[in-house]
Formats: C-alpha cells, sequence, structure tokens
C-alpha cells in the first residue's frame, strides 16, 4: 500500500507539473536542404524534413508566425504548449525548392531569414528576387524576415553601430520586416541599440552554448534563443528536443 501512495504521489507530480509549467517555445533553425544523402551539418535531407514535418502535424503542433512570439513575451496572448515556430537561415534555394511544398503539405507556417546581398548576387544556391516573388506568391504560409544585407560574417557583430545601421537601412530597401536573426547568432550592445533604433522589434541568438535552450516569456526580445536542427539527427531525438529540452 505504501508502495501505491508514492506512486500517486509521483503521479500527481508529473501531472501538476505538465499543467502548470511555464510555456517554452522551441524555435528551430534549419539551413540548406537536399533530395540525398547531406554532404555537411548544416544540411538536411528531404526524408528528415518530411518526417519532422509530419510529426508536428500528426501530433498537433501549432506552428507560429513570429508576431505570435512577440504577441506572448508582451504577454497580450496565450500560446498552447504545443506550439513551435520554424525558421530557416540565409535564403536557400533549397529552401523554396524542398522545404516550402512540405511545409505547405503539413499546413505549416514558417519563417525564412533572408540574406538581402543575395538579391543581387548570382549564386544558383540561393533565392533571387525572382525565387521570392515565387514563394510570397505560392506560399503564404512562409514570411520573410531579417538576416542582415551583407553582414553574414561570424566576427560582423563587432562592427561600430554606424556600421551596422547603414547595412539595415540598405536591407529595408529590398526587405521590410520588423524581425531579425542574427548572422551566427552573434550580436553586441551596439547591435542591439542599432536594432532598436531602425525599429526592429524581435531579434532571434543562435546556438549552442546558453542560447541553444527554448523560448520563455522571461527572455529579452533582442536575445531570443533558437534550437539548431542539424544533419543526422534521428526522429526520437527531434521529439525529446520538442518535449524534454530545456
Amino acid at each position: 500500500m505504501k508502495k501505491l501512495y508514492i506512486l500517486l504521489f509521483i503521479i500527481t507530480l508529473i501531472v501538476l507539473y505538465v499543467c502548470f509549467a511555464p510555456v517554452k517555445i522551441p524555435v528551430l533553425t534549419y539551413h540548406d536542404f537536399v533530395d540525398g544523402e547531406p554532404t555537411n551539418n548544416m544540411q538536411i535531407s528531404k526524408k528528415a524534413f518530411e518526417e519532422e514535418m509530419k510529426y508536428l502535424a500528426d501530433h498537433h503542433y501549432k506552428s507560429l508566425e513570429i508576431k505570435d512570439i512577440e504577441c506572448f513575451l508582451k504577454k497580450e496572448c496565450n500560446l498552447p504548449k504545443k506550439s513551435v515556430l520554424i525558421t530557416m537561415d540565409d535564403g536557400w534555394k533549397s529552401e523554396l525548392e524542398i522545404a516550402a511544398p512540405i511545409l505547405k503539405k503539413y499546413h505549416l507556417k514558417a519563417t525564412i531569414f533572408y540574406v538581402g546581398e543575395n538579391l543581387s548576387k548570382e549564386n544558383e544556391n540561393f533565392m533571387s528576387l525572382e525565387d521570392l516573388e515565387t514563394l510570397i506568391q505560392k506560399y503564404p504560409n512562409i514570411e520573410i524576415a531579417s538576416h542582415s544585407y551583407s553582414l553574414h560574417q561570424e566576427k560582423s557583430y563587432k562592427l561600430s553601430k554606424e556600421e551596422i545601421t547603414k547595412d539595415m537601412q540598405k536591407m529595408k530597401e529590398s526587405i521590410i520586416s520588423p524581425y531579425y536573426a542574427y548572422p551566427y547568432g552573434k550580436y553586441s550592445e551596439d547591435y542591439q541599440e542599432a536594432l532598436k533604433d531602425e525599429g526592429y522589434r524581435l531579434a532571434f541568438t543562435f546556438g549552442p552554448g546558453g542560447e541553444h535552450r527554448k523560448l520563455t516569456q522571461k527572455d529579452s526580445c533582442y536575445e531570443l534563443p533558437r534550437l539548431n536542427m542539424s544533419n543526422g539527427m534521428p526522429l526520437w531525438k527531434f521529439i525529446l528536443r520538442l518535449n524534454w529540452y530545456k
């Protein structure tokens, strides 16, 4: 009988935790996709991505727009525990050709943090202006936000506030969004001040380290964490990140 009481007590604690634990939002971060075997850690196979998106749909996750995160952080709305923000960085062409059809198939929303200079570069690996127009027309479930215009270098966060501001103003000539993802997830006080001055309302970092966790309502609007989704992650590990990761 004593063991039964202990078991019931443990079950009660688990139920209370599930019901009253603060909502934590996994912000998933993808990059490039391939229809075959990945050749580097940042690529995800089409098969793996579809398995993950199917899991989200089958288990009734609510895919968010960034404005939902903003509302949540301001405590102006509540989000269900089974919420997820799907993001993709850089503007790889595979995000249009591989990821977008899968997201549409499973009725999931997502955000692409686009590097503005790719609009003027002749690089077939990234979406052109025409590709972006196609994306906007065919996939209204996907929004475009800023990943800088030409600061996609690991040490760009060390630039002066004036240089960072100039880049943001250049970006606004092509893509207007109040949402931003720091290149390589790195930022400085000057970077954050420039964002605020230019009217950006939310900015996302990138793991690993302290940023490699779920988003909470206590997070700063300019230091929002994201989870890196890399090559070779089995579905069971994906599920653990959604449900049990810190």
